[in-house]
């Protein structure tokens, strides 16, 4: 003979509506939290594949900070240094513009070679990107100084904020489609009369 059915102690109704307490519970607790960070893919590049210089600006111990969209940026910001037997390109070719972003930060440091200054990484939050650099000048004093850069591609973006961030500490903001590429500006160009 068959047992008898067991009747659960909760019926149908009573864990349905446990289940959409439950649901509401997490949306709330889901409100609150920060929105999640999403990594950007980079591409490091290598300054010195290139045969050219940033260009000066007021520099101080600012760090200069760029998003290179297009041949004419890249133009802007950095000139060509021929040299006799240079047999490197002065620039990227100008279709890595077309799917691509160059990242730029550049420093006036002392020349021993000791400061470090990399892009760590990029990552987008609600929209806008956060570019993470190691900045560490040295500390110890030298007879000149050089023009320190690091270089990284990230994917074209149509749009959005820029945000370098510094140690843990956002220096500047940058709006490429608001025509704000670099901080700080560069000089105008000096005309000859």
């Amino acid at each position: 003979m068959p047992s008898p059915r067991r009747h659960s102690p909760f019926s149908r109704r009573g864990i349905l509506a446990l289940s959409l307490q439950a649901a509401g519970s997490m949306i709330v607790v889901g409100a609150a939290e920060p929105a999640a960070s999403i990594a950007i893919p980079l591409r490091r590049d290598d300054p010195a594949r290139y045969q050219n210089f940033v260009v000066n600006w007021d520099a101080g111990t600012e760090l200069l900070c760029a998003v290179v969209s297009t041949p004419a940026d890249y133009a802007s910001l950095f000139h060509p240094a021929p040299v006799i037997g240079g047999k490197k390109p002065f620039a990227p070719p100008d279709e890595a513009f077309t799917k691509e972003q160059l990242l730029v930060i550049a420093r006036v440091v002392g020349g021993d070679g000791k400061s470090v200054l990399a892009i760590e990484r990029v990552v987008e939050k609600e929209g806008a990107l956060e570019v993470h650099l190691d900045d560490r000048p040295a500390k110890t004093p030298s007879t000149f100084t050089v023009k320190q850069a690091a270089l990284a591609w990230i994917p074209r973006r149509d749009g959005g904020r820029v945000t370098f961030v510094a140690n843990g500490e956002a220096i500047t903001t940058l709006d490429p489609a608001d025509g704000t590429w670099i901080a700080p500006a560069l000089p105008e160009p000096e005309t000859v009369e």
